[in-house]
């Protein structure tokens, strides 16, 4: 049995932590229980007998991984001759790496005479691992029993096995704060201080992350938010953390962005947050803004008004700090139209509201570009002048809504009689709202707008153009939008005018003509397709008579009937009429504007002409098929016809 030394919380000196000016002394120690651990003598290697036995087909040193095909090994050159002898080219992948079944029982089913036993022989089998690369004291430690734990850390070298990780880059630390065990915790923690101290390691156990990023402080957070039934236990070992190595509470950051600091605050926890923030002063240099703001921005995701007074009562500075985007918490409430949060934070600072960001807007634009109408009425109501304010382009409120397509917004500010003086006002270019309206392309807002007689249809931007001639700023190449002949037609509808012999009008002049051809030209080509198939059913139709013909002569069976007679008539002038049609079309593609404009216009009514004839013949034909069948229903026509 080999020799142990006792220590406690009180004999372990003072650890220097690589964090600016903050220490974790003995004072942050004092919960930490008495571990009794095998001495090291010094600093040595890790001895032989602490890694596993290397069975057959076991993870080898020469870069290979358990289930790895031998082509993927890391190394391609392997010197492990022992190994490749037991491997055999037949077989496809390697066998992963076991523990010993007895041993992996009684660790989970909390046999202490088994492993006093296997201690007492020094069995190579307290060094096996489990497939995912667990140790004896991973195992223990999720399983709940402390008094394993114990004789581990007691158990000559194993003492080690409190840096070796998993497969998923736990450590036995990691494994205790998921499984929510603080009694455990806190004994792999005193050991682990221990045999840093002993080994002179700067190796930092709780701030240590495993392959998601997550320390211990993490992954007993995820587990609290979690679970329900075990919240509490899970509680205390976060206070633990957070009181034991606070720096972690802020500094570390997992694979999905997070801190300890801001999980709190997404999940609603006031309480830890609030420990976690009386942390923070003497960490000033650590917990900037850059950190702290993030947990601020979770506060209004979730409109937690809580989470947002816990932390502005500890760091009161942040209310008019600008985050990385350049935006206050102000503007990040007025975004997502959290007016409690508007509310609380002009409470605490009113000259927030007339604090532009780095966008160039102030609280009120941002509001108004996101359509939050009663944060609009807020500011509009307490703080009147607000409606004054101009952002970096010049433009009111009523310009930001209109440029953002927000109809209800723009709605609301035109029935607000105070806010008349901002109907017309124009930007920095000289754009009007429903210039920017019309620019964007949003008709809703330009029939909103155009339906108010206190709208201006006439007035010109400094490029001397009216919102319609705006409206008509496309590219020539393809045809307009839904959305832009919308838009035009709201304008023409309400009267909107042109800019007198402008700019625009003479380019407009240019471009209408290229895309009237375009559009035209569709036009003919669907027209004439339509026409030669009219003209061809009407010609088979005037030789493929209905009825037949009677006897050799030639001569039709319903000659005599005034019905046929009136389909052969209609016939005749649906099938000269289509041929018209199809000439005078084919006649149009020779390409000019003028050209194609007339013969649609010749074609158009003269085709719809053929379409009628096609229909009367054949309801004139239908009673003189009724009146030779006895099956079919008899029409009121008289049977002489």
């Amino acid at each position: 049995m080999a020799s142990t030394i006792s220590s406690t919380p009180d004999e372990i000196p003072q650890r220097k932590v690589p964090m600016d000016d903050v220490t974790i002394d003995a004072e942050m120690k004092k919960d930490l229980p008495e571990v009794k651990v095998a001495k090291n003598p010094s600093v040595m290697p890790v001895p032989k007998f602490f890694l596993p036995p290397k069975p057959m087909g076991s993870m080898a040193q020469n870069g290979r991984r358990a289930g790895l095909p031998k082509s993927d090994s890391f190394d391609d050159e392997s010197d492990d001759d022992e190994f490749d002898d037991d491997y055999s080219d037949d077989d496809e992948f390697f066998t992963a790496t076991n523990m010993n079944p007895e041993l992996f029982k009684a660790l989970k089913g909390g046999n202490i005479a088994f492993i006093e036993k296997a201690r007492d022989m020094e069995s190579s089998h307290l060094f096996d691992t489990s497939p995912k690369l667990n140790t004896i004291l991973h195992v223990a430690a999720s399983s709940g029993h402390e008094k394993v734990v114990k004789v581990i850390l007691e158990t000559k070298g194993c003492q080690q096995l409190v840096m070796r990780k998993n497969s998923a880059g736990d450590l036995a630390l990691h494994v205790a704060a998921s499984a929510g065990h603080l009694p455990i915790l806190k004994l792999l923690l005193s050991a682990s201080y221990q045999h840093l101290e002993e080994s002179q390691c700067s190796f930092e156990p709780l701030k240590e992350q495993n392959k998601r990023g997550n320390t211990p402080l993490h992954l007993a957070l995820i587990n609290k938010y979690q679970e329900v039934t075990s919240k509490i236990k899970y509680n205390e070992v976060a206070r633990f953390l957070v009181e034991t190595e606070p720096v972690v509470t802020c500094s570390s950051i997992n694979k999905e962005n997070k801190s300890p600091l801001y999980m709190a605050a997404e999940a609603g926890d006031v309480e830890l947050l609030e420990i976690m923030l009386n942390k923070l002063p003497c960490l000033q240099k650590v917990a900037g803004k850059s950190i702290v703001h993030p947990t601020i921005s979770c506060a209004f995701t979730t409109k937690n008004i809580g989470i947002l007074d816990t932390v502005l009562r500890k760091m009161p500075h942040l209310i008019t700090n600008q985050d990385n985007t350049g935006m206050t918490p102000l503007s990040h409430a007025a975004s997502i139209g959290f007016l409690d949060g508007v509310q609380y934070l002009l409470e605490k600072a009113s000259d927030c509201a007339y604090k532009i960001d780095l966008n160039g807007f102030y609280p009120i634009h941002t509001a108004s570009k996101k359509g939050h109408i009663e944060v609009i009425e807020f500011f509009l109501n307490q703080y009147p002048d607000t409606s004054e304010l101009l952002n970096r382009n010049g433009q009111n409120i009523l310009h930001v809504a209109a440029v953002s397509g927000k109809a209800k917004a723009v709605a609301y500010i035109l029935k607000r009689d105070d806010l008349e003086m901002l109907i017309n006002e124009k930007d920095n270019y000289g754009n009007t709202p429903l210039h920017l309206a019309s620019k964007e392309r949003h008709p809703k807002v330009v029939s909103i707008l155009t339906w108010d007689k206190r709208v201006s249809l006439k007035l010109l931007n400094i490029v001397g153009k009216t919102a319609l001639d705006v409206a008509g700023d496309y590219s020539p190449v393809g045809f307009p939008s839904f959305r832009e002949q919308l838009t035009r037609q709201a304008l023409r509808y309400a009267g909107a005018p042109r800019a007198p012999r402008s700019s625009t009008s003479k380019n407009m002049q240019i471009m209408m003509p290229h895309m009237k051809l375009h559009s035209d030209k569709d036009r003919v080509g669907t027209l004439l397709l339509v026409a030669a198939l009219v003209a061809t059913v009407t010609f088979a139709a005037a030789f493929t008579v209905p009825g037949g013909y009677n006897g050799s002569g030639g001569v039709a069976t319903f000659l005599e009937k005034q019905m046929f007679q009136v389909f052969v008539i209609c016939n005749t002038i649906a099938m000269y009429s289509a041929i018209a049609v199809v000439v005078t079309l084919i006649w149009a593609q020779l390409g000019d504007l003028n050209l194609v404009i007339a013969a649609l216009k010749f074609a158009v009514p003269i085709f719809g002409l053929a379409l009628t004839m096609v229909s009367v013949a054949f309801m004139f034909l239908t009673p003189s098929f009724s009146s030779l069948h006895p099956l079919l229903p008899i029409l009121p026509f008289d049977k002489s016809y």
